[in-house]
């Protein structure tokens, strides 16, 4: 009994770990350039302006439309050797006026 309530606890603790994580692997933004092999994104928050680039491989899916400059998008990514690799863009719909 002892055993099954330790179990459940660190999977509650590994489950919670894992969507935090999947949390901080977005980034939502502007894009200010767009290339074969790489998207630099641009946004603003609290005043500061804060610009990541994604390395683009052929594994990296685009929906919602073509990638161009200035629309908002977000990017889900993975960071590996101190690089963010984007896997999914996600072009955001245009404000209607």
């Amino acid at each position: 009994m002892v055993l099954l309530a330790i179990l459940c606890v660190t999977l509650t603790v590994s489950y919670a770990a894992a969507a935090q994580d999947d949390e901080e692997n977005y980034f939502t933004g502007t894009v200010v350039e767009t290339a074969k092999d790489h998207l630099k994104i641009s946004r603003v928050v609290q005043g500061k302006t804060e610009v990541r680039v994604f390395l683009v491989t052929v594994a990296t899916k685009v929906e919602g439309g073509k990638l161009r400059t200035r629309l908002r998008v977000s990017v889900r990514f993975v960071t590996a050797d101190e690089h963010d690799t984007a896997t999914l863009v996600i072009i955001r719909p245009a404000k209607s006026k």
